[in-house]
């Protein structure tokens, strides 16, 4: 209850008024506004690292800074400010309680008393760290003693971890486990309502198939990413890079959807290095996708437009990396050169990547024949192509196999313990993708049984009729 209070308070509360501004009253909204706290907390490490200061402090100012910049948004817009004509509000409610009811089911399926050894090391060290203050996270972070357990990842959890620390001090470690816990329920809930949102314009049964394909992806984002629930952040950086797929590369245009995706990669670059890495490539997708190469007007203006798509919502997560390779910390993977050959562990990463992308050939048959039967219903929904979200699944794979090869760690060993960790991105991705085709061939089986009836009787009414015989016809014979 403590950490839901930390959630809720700490980090919704502040994250509420932003969340209102970009998601408007879409049930997104519930689930970004802890997400945009945890943003805020991890540009407050990202200051409190690099200018000094505190996080409680450096907080509050972010916070402050965040909805001032709200709120004269908001007063300078007025009635001018786009809409979005989001789902009905009965539908939104189901879409809340449903996904809210899931999330509550794998949490307390997967409770556990147990941090894991990533959060041990890692996560709750680097919190630690952070609520220690400037000098603290510096010296600790530059400590030789350290240098084993990544002290170059990104502060997001930390700083979600401090937070809770400043309001409840150290008597319960497994606070800060809590906390990445209901993050990352967070961010497959901002999944499950991008699903939820691909059937929101349909008939009632296409939104039905909806919202149980946004409960069925908090169930199986728990089931793929269940060590979340000792404290490890694999789940949390890959929900909200998918969050990021599905919001900016799958939904209708609009600057809404445009601006969760945003937060949902700013949030995984954030969180985790390979998160950031991911991030770069759904952004860059996303730019390419809102501001297309054959967009007409000034080159210069519209590769700048792209350009400031790809570092806006990358600029704290880049910031973070350049401080920490100025304080002199890099990154533990690649500090020396393997003695295995390249073709080893090349061989090996495939092997172990595989034997957790069983959901490829699934999903890979799902799309060739959504595209064969289903592609006139998709766009109709105006959902985009498929190829965007399986160029960021592709391209993220690639950049896994390609640091898996290039590291410096024993292979074998290396995939042993985290290969599981490092493929849930492509595989709660990969589910989703068949989601929302299961969401179209609904709608688009519901679409032609309604125009049946009309084809045929139109069909009726266009055929010969026999002459109609008259009373004197009839006399006459």
């Amino acid at each position: 209850m403590r950490a839901l209070f930390v959630l809720v308070v700490g980090l919704g509360a502040p994250g509420l008024l932003p969340a209102l501004a970009v998601a408007r009253r879409s049930p997104v909204v519930v689930f970004l506004a802890p997400l945009i706290g945890a943003l805020m907390a991890a540009v407050a490490a990202v200051i409190e690292l690099g200018l000094g200061g505190s996080l409680p402090a450096d907080y509050a100012a972010v916070a402050v800074t965040a909805n001032l910049a709200v709120i004269a948004w908001w007063l300078a817009a007025g009635r001018s400010r786009p809409q979005w004509a989001g789902p009905a509000r009965e539908w939104s409610v189901v879409t809340v309680v449903v996904v809210l009811s899931c999330l509550a089911v794998s949490l307390n399926a997967l409770r556990s008393p147990g941090i894991g050894w990533d959060a041990n090391s890692i996560w709750l060290t680097h919190a630690m760290m952070v609520y220690g203050g400037h000098h603290e996270l510096l010296t600790g972070l530059q400590n030789v003693a350290y240098q084993f357990s990544n002290p170059d990842y990104p502060p997001l959890v930390p700083a979600a971890g401090a937070l809770a620390f400043t309001f409840f001090g150290f008597a319960n470690l497994h606070l800060a486990v809590d906390m990445t816990v209901l993050l990352s329920a967070c961010a497959l809930g901002v999944v499950g309502t991008g699903i939820a949102a691909t059937g929101s314009r349909g008939h009632q049964p296409a939104r039905i198939a909806a919202v149980a394909g946004a409960g069925a992806i908090c169930l199986v984002g728990f089931a793929v990413g269940a060590l979340a629930i000792v404290g490890y952040t694999d789940l949390l950086w890959a929900a909200a890079a998918v969050g990021a797929v599905i919001w900016g590369l799958v939904l209708p245009h609009s600057p809404q959807a445009l601006g969760v995706a945003w937060i949902c990669a700013a949030v995984a670059s954030l969180t985790k290095n390979e998160g950031l890495t991911t991030a770069l490539i759904i952004l860059v997708l996303i730019a390419l996708r809102y501001r297309p190469l054959s967009r007409p007007g000034p080159a210069a203006r519209t590769w700048a437009e792209r350009v400031a798509f790809v570092v806006l919502p990358a600029l704290p997560g880049l910031c973070w990396a350049g401080l920490i390779r100025r304080i002199g910390v890099h990154d533990a993977f690649f500090r020396s050169a393997s003695t295995e050959s390249p073709l080893t562990r090349a061989g090996a990463t495939i092997a172990g990547m595989a034997a957790h992308l069983a959901v490829a050939p699934v999903a890979l048959a799902v799309l060739l024949a959504g595209c064969w039967f289903l592609r006139a219903d998709r766009q109709r929904a105006q959902l985009a192509n498929p190829a965007w979200l399986w160029i960021a699944c592709l391209g993220s794979l690639v950049i896994i196999f390609a640091t898996y090869v290039a590291g410096g760690l024993e292979i074998h060993s290396w995939l042993l313990n985290s290969v599981n960790r490092t493929t849930i991105f492509a595989q709660v991705l990969l589910y989703s993708e068949i989601a929302i085709w299961l969401v179209i061939a609904v709608e688009g089986a519901v679409s032609r049984a309604d125009s049946e009836p009309f084809t045929r009787t139109d069909s009726e009414r266009s055929r010969p009729q026999p002459p109609v015989r008259t009373t004197s016809d009839q006399l006459r014979r």
